[in-house]
């Protein structure tokens, strides 16, 4: 397992691709990052169980190969958990463009007014 998400509550899960975006969502412009996995490499129904506001307070993004670790912080609002088909070869002369499906993780930052709102307790 080369790359791994290492959830607030210890839990890891392996991962193809991570991608840190912002994005329009939900009428605000946020942060997003999205994680692609493999279609086996979690459960769905416990994959969503692990999307907690707690267990999403801090995520490690570790890579064994290289040794890196990175951090994030903030991104406590899910977005988007389920399976999708995404590309993985495009079309070529020889060959048609191939797809797989694959988990897709959804992650948002709250909005500064958001943020403010919740720390008042009022969302």
């Amino acid at each position: 397992m080369a790359l791994k998400i290492k959830f607030n509550g210890g839990e890891d899960l392996p991962y193809l691709s991570a991608l840190e975006t912002e994005e329009y969502w939900n009428g605000s412009s946020r942060r997003t990052l999205t994680f692609q996995m493999e279609r086996n490499a979690a459960d769905l129904e416990e994959l969503d169980g692990l999307c907690t506001e707690q267990n999403l307070a801090s995520l490690e993004l570790i890579n064994d190969e290289m040794g890196a670790t990175n951090v994030y912080e903030g991104y406590q609002l899910k977005l988007k958990v389920g399976v999708e088909p995404v590309l993985v070869s495009a079309e070529t002369p020889e060959a048609p463009a191939a797809y797989e499906d694959r988990i897709v993780l959804k992650l948002g930052k709250r909005t500064f007014i958001e943020q403010q709102l919740h720390q008042l307790g009022l969302v």
